[in-house]
């Protein structure tokens, strides 16, 4: 028998086709790590996965939609999330590729090994790619990063990949922690990426550029503490909101000032990455 904290969960929701934003929008809100949609005859079957059956069981009791729940071991989740795995162009040159797949480089593109594991960052949610995109255009070389909520490392190893020399990244999830120093040795960038399970609260230096791809509510409630982490010219990268919700992000966030706007539509709504600065 299983138990029940190896256990990985999903949500089966059907909705009518103009509810997709609302619920999909609910739905990572309520903390999903994915979300699959199909298409049927006259309405639209989306399959929203969970770190844990009791997430996704809170999950399914707020939804306005019945919910079917789907539960397996970890590593049946792990293959059948590899089984639909591809490698992803972001901005004008990164490419994010998990390990197991074949991809020959071109010569000017800068390849990025990510094992994702179970932790948020596989490069396939465009919240992840407007982040990269920023990171890239952001990036010229000898900077500090701090990167917010690492999860998989992602940002963090790409942001030593792209010249940074000093990357901390911190999460709640020890489990986080590791896969970011796997990831980082992986890219041949230990030497350069910290991970920490450290508060924002705690962390005590000032970054040249802080990067927090999370939820428009977690980003405004912590607000003071990410600004107060930039350095003077720094800047710092937003993703993870909508573009209804830029205004009131940018608000939460002064005296810093709107440098840059990126979105990216899913074909269900339009996600937002933005760069604040002084």
């Amino acid at each position: 028998m299983t138990e029940p904290n190896n256990l990985e969960a999903r949500l089966k929701i059907e909705i009518p086709q103009h509810e997709i934003d609302n619920i999909s929008g609910k739905l990572w809100e309520l903390g999903t790590t994915g979300i699959e949609e199909q298409t049927g005859a006259n309405e639209i079957l989306l399959l929203a996965g969970f770190r844990s059956v009791e997430e996704a069981t809170k999950a399914a009791d707020v939804l306005v939609y019945p919910a079917t729940l789907e539960e397996f071991s970890s590593r049946e989740y792990l293959d059948l999330w590899r089984d639909h795995a591809i490698v992803y162009h972001v901005g004008s040159r990164l490419v994010i590729r998990p390990p197991w797949l074949p991809y020959e480089a071109k010569a000017n593109e800068l390849v990025i090994h990510i094992e994702p594991g179970h932790a948020f960052g596989s490069g396939s949610h465009p919240s992840t790619q407007l982040a990269l995109e920023h990171l890239e255009i952001t990036l010229e070389g000898n900077e500090s990063v701090l990167d917010v909520g690492c999860g998989s490392g992602i940002l963090s190893v790409t942001s030593a990949r792209l010249g940074a020399v000093r990357v901390l990244g911190i999460d709640i999830d020890r489990k986080s922690l590791i896969l970011t120093k796997q990831n980082a040795e992986a890219n041949g960038v230990s030497e350069f990426v910290f991970s920490s399970s450290s508060s924002i609260e705690e962390i005590q230096e000032s970054f040249d550029v802080v990067v927090a791809n999370i939820l428009p509510h977690v980003l405004t409630g912590i607000a003071n503490q990410l600004i107060s982490k930039i350095k003077p010219e720094g800047q710092l990268i937003l993703s993870g909101l909508l573009e209804h919700q830029i205004e009131s992000v940018t608000e939460a966030f002064y005296p810093l000032r709107l440098f840059t706007t990126k979105l990216i539509s899913d074909n269900q709504q339009l996600w937002a990455g933005i760069t604040l600065g002084h």
